[in-house]
């Protein structure tokens, strides 16, 4: 079976973050003063450099046999979700008020991956049809 579609979906989640967090961002921004805005774009920014790093750090370490490389990919991995949490106790620090923005920018992700879900099931319908 060829992957090519999976590759795509994976190169285009990123993508599709930053749109929403810019499509969100901006009434957010209009409504909710301009802080809560770059929040909310700041919040979809960390999660797609988060989905690519989560990317890359896959095809890098956890493809990798040695036990040796595998205690590595934990070392690092570990590093990379204290830095996330780091981020989010910084934020939470200096917008306690704006912690939401910053989590609705986040959760973008999520809508960004249900609609690459949705796009990949339309097109099995299609195929069947």
């Amino acid at each position: 079976m060829n992957n090519d579609w999976l590759e795509n979906s994976i190169k285009r989640v990123p993508r599709v973050t930053l749109f929403l967090g810019l499509a969100v961002a901006i009434p957010t921004a209009l409504l909710g003063g301009l802080v809560s805005g770059a929040l909310v774009l700041a919040g979809a920014a960390l999660a797609a450099t988060g989905f690519v790093s989560l990317k890359l750090f896959i095809n890098k370490y956890l493809q990798a046999g040695p036990a040796k490389l595998r205690r590595r990919a934990v070392l690092f991995y570990s590093l990379r979700l204290l830095l996330i949490c780091l981020i989010f106790l910084t934020i939470i620090f200096f917008f306690k008020v704006r912690v939401l923005a910053l989590a609705a920018g986040f959760s973008l992700i999520l809508v960004a991956i249900l609609a690459e879900a949705v796009r990949h099931l339309a097109g099995i319908k299609q195929w069947k049809a």
